[in-house]
């Protein structure tokens, strides 16, 4: 436990040491004043996913930074994993690094957007970071010892504010459109339609949906205890390692999002599996009190959220982040 809280000290340093960075790149102030300096461009053609000078500059501060001190770990970053390929991944300490989760979101000086730092052993993560420099929002969770705002613990809110949803058609869903605009965004829209339609027209019944832009912007709010669960399909470990120890610290659950709609499955194999962050697909449910005299319900009632929820929504294959 020592020793993850020390990782966890050097994690929040570093995202602390590239705030003023990113703030300059944000506001397009300093050393990214010019057009030239901050040179957003499409990802493979593909400019909704973008990548800045702000973005290979933070990633490069980090890296360095992280094999000064632990020249031993490996390393996974957004940038040099988009330049590089996939990568194998070990049950060594590896540091898993988004410098500007939200590129869009950043380009276009929307506040959600932030950096992600995340420490997997044995393939799991174990400390994680995310740092919103425009909302000055540190969110901090080492495993088995609970999750921060600020220092506060998570989540921010106790019954009877924090209240126990029994379905969907209670709940708020955060969730994002997806940066390729081809028939994978079709799908992505039935499912949320299905999703929003009401359960007399075969829908869940879903109260409402909201878009933050970023996943680690979308996993804060379900370990606020703002959202009550989250679902995407085609993000990246870089997007949610550190977000799924931040959910799960503060009491939160976290599985696998691969969707069920229109496969052939024995009601038997409907169970929500284990969340593997490098198959690119996540549900995560926030806290949920017990139901009174019922200890243990509210972890039951997470797993029926996330089946409610999966029952619903399409699979997307996707090629993993890693060789594991």
């Amino acid at each position: 436990a020592e020793e993850l809280r020390g990782f966890l000290d050097t994690a929040v340093a570093l995202a602390k040491e590239v705030g003023p960075a990113f703030k300059d790149g944000f506001w397009r102030k300093g050393q990214f004043a010019s057009a030239d300096d901050f040179a957003a461009e499409g990802k493979q053609g593909n400019i909704a996913d973008c990548v800045t000078a702000v973005d290979c500059h933070i990633e490069k501060v980090l890296f360095s930074r992280l094999r000064e001190i632990y020249p031993h770990h490996k390393f996974v970053g957004e940038e040099t994993t988009a330049e590089c390929g996939q990568v194998s991944i070990t049950n060594d300490p590896t540091w898993i690094v988004d410098p500007v989760d939200g590129t869009n979101n950043f380009v276009h000086h929307f506040h959600f957007t932030g950096v992600s730092i995340s420490l997997a052993i044995n393939k799991e993560p174990v400390v994680g970071v995310i740092y919103l420099p425009i909302l000055d929002e540190l969110y901090t969770g080492v495993r088995g010892q609970g999750s921060f705002l600020n220092g506060q613990r998570l989540p921010l809110f106790n019954p009877p504010t924090l209240t126990t949803p029994t379905s969907l058609s209670q709940c708020m869903l955060v969730s994002e459109h997806g940066s390729s605009h081809d028939e994978t965004l079709q799908s992505r829209m039935r499912s949320l339609t299905r999703l929003l339609l009401a359960k007399e027209h075969g829908g869940a019944g879903l109260e409402s949906l909201r878009f933050a832009g970023a996943a680690t912007s979308d996993m804060s709010l379900v370990a606020k205890g703002i959202a009550e669960i989250h679902w995407e399909i085609g993000l990246h470990a870089w997007d949610i390692a550190a977000a799924s120890v931040i959910v799960t610290e503060s009491g939160g659950a976290v599985f696998d999002g691969a969707g069920w709609w229109g496969l052939d499955m024995a009601e038997g194999e409907r169970e929500p599996r284990p969340l593997n962050i490098w198959n690119r697909s996540i549900v995560s449910v926030r806290y949920i009190p017990d139901l009174p005299g019922q200890p243990g319900s509210g972890r039951e009632l997470q797993r029926q959220l996330a089946k409610e929820l999966l029952t619903h929504v399409e699979d997307i294959p996707c090629t993993p982040d890693g060789l594991h």
